[in-house]
């Protein structure tokens, strides 16, 4: 992907959730954005980009959480506080996206991995 391509790719995440906060159903009409189809083949590549943004801001404040000595739960209540919009859009998302909630599952199994040390594939 050339440099070009990912500005023109995080513009329309922006559009998305800029739209979002103004309009919470266009999470169903994803494919409606006449920028979204002409840079990402389908809305599940659009959730799954999203969800990408969400995974690596909480990733840093995982790394944070370590630190500092807060939970991983807290960590991500942070985050959702920090970005209501995107964490709407996601929860949305998941609601009709099979593969936006694998991913979900798998961040979900990092976080609980933090909490308790103990990894889902050791259990």
């Amino acid at each position: 992907m050339s440099w070009t391509e990912f500005r023109e790719r995080r513009r329309v995440l922006e559009d998305v959730l800029t739209r979002a906060a103004m309009d919470p159903t266009i999470v169903r009409r994803l494919g409606e954005i006449p920028s979204a189809r002409e840079h990402f083949r389908s809305p599940d590549e659009i959730l799954l980009a999203l969800q990408h943004r969400w995974s690596g801001h909480l990733a840093a404040l995982l790394d944070q959480a370590l630190e500092d000595g807060s939970t991983p739960q807290q960590a991500w209540l942070r985050l959702a506080s920090e970005q209501p919009v995107l964490r709407a859009v996601l929860d949305e998302g998941a609601t009709i996206s099979a593969a936006l909630r694998r991913e979900q599952r798998g961040e979900q199994g990092m976080v609980d991995a933090m909490a308790t040390g103990v990894s889902a594939a050791s259990a």
